[in-house]
């Protein structure tokens, strides 16, 4: 076809032989024809079409042995942009039309999931009050673990300063008289318990699968008596560990059967040195209830510690359970 490049034969065609015009310039551009003076010379037959405006093909001469065309700055092409440069984020960047589909470098948690806490608050709080109070927690567990809290059953009759939010009121997980509670009282008649397991069992079941349970103070006396449970093979709430902060055994002569048996779960026990409203001795008196309890001391009072030191012992203790790690090891001792 036109334009293309000249084909050279192995075998010559004989003068005369009746081939086409076409043929003829398979085998070399034929010789000019002399002309009249002023006529423009024009090539005939298969070199005389005219040729492409594009530039030769690698270079070579087009027919009629016309040198081939200077390329100049006007007629060059801009360069284009490597293939990475465009789509996969070269040197030229990522593109905005396609994104980088370069392997994206391993995060810390690419080797298994996160761990997930079920969180159950103190009395007096709620859900949404004990996210709000957790975030410095929350924070430095980013990665390692996410904290999913629930409420629990019972509204709190009255309320303080803090509890007049009518949307949100304050809740409780088991009273120790009529609409009250003290954590030391040896509550004759307590009420609600059984609700509040149910709800734990709900969560669990609706919101899971959960690693541990994460709780605070009231919450904490909660998720020891989960743990109990779970330590005799209760179906209804399958964790594994628990971090237990401002713990403390229930006194009602009707929860003695939680703490009838050491309880073989690992724990990690916190306790304020400081704490005013469940002192220090009834948190460590919670860890002796358990086999090989961790320890936790630091020197606040009523509340969830999140500094340095806690974050690092939060952490160690969370990956004896991270599944990247394969099995949980079994519980060890120790104070931090």
């Amino acid at each position: 076809m036109d334009g293309d490049a000249p084909r050279t034969s192995t075998t010559p065609l004989p003068a005369g032989n009746g081939s086409r015009p076409g043929q003829a310039a398979l085998q070399a551009p034929p010789a000019a024809a002399p002309v009249a003076p002023g006529v423009p010379s024009r090539p005939t037959g298969a070199a005389s079409s005219r040729p492409r405006s594009r530039s030769p093909r690698r270079g070579l001469p087009p027919p009629g042995g016309a040198p081939a065309p200077q390329r100049g700055r006007a007629s060059a092409r801009p360069p284009r942009r490597p293939m990475s440069a465009l789509r996969f984020g070269g040197k030229g960047g990522p593109s905005r039309k396609w994104p980088s589909r370069l392997p994206v470098a391993a995060g810390a948690m690419s080797e298994g999931r996160t761990l997930r806490l079920l969180g159950l608050h103190g009395y007096r709080q709620s859900e949404r009050r004990f996210r709000q109070r957790t975030g410095a927690l929350r924070k430095a567990l980013r990665g390692r673990a996410e904290l999913v809290a629930v409420s629990a059953p019972h509204p709190v009759p009255g309320g303080g300063e803090d509890d007049d939010d009518g949307d949100d009121p304050p809740r409780g997980w088991w009273f120790s008289g009529p609409g009250t509670f003290e954590a030391g009282e040896v509550a004759a008649a307590p009420a609600g318990l059984e609700e509040s397991l149910s709800a734990v069992a709900a969560a669990l079941a609706e919101h899971g699968p959960f690693d541990g349970l994460l709780g605070f103070s009231q919450g904490a006396a909660l998720a020891a008596m989960v743990c109990a449970l779970r330590a005799r093979g209760d179906p209804r709430f399958p964790v594994a560990f628990a971090i237990l902060v401002a713990g403390f055994a229930s006194h009602a002569p009707a929860h003695s059967h939680f703490y009838r048996d050491p309880i073989a779960l690992p724990t990690l026990h916190v306790v304020g040195d400081a704490d005013a409203v469940i002192a220090a001795p009834l948190s460590r008196e919670l860890a002796q209830h358990f086999v090989e309890p961790v320890v936790l001391t630091h020197p606040g009072g009523h509340f969830i510690p999140a500094a340095a030191p806690q974050k690092k012992a939060y952490l160690d203790f969370l990956d004896r359970f991270c599944p990247r790690q394969g099995q949980a090891e079994p519980p060890g001792a120790g104070v931090v």
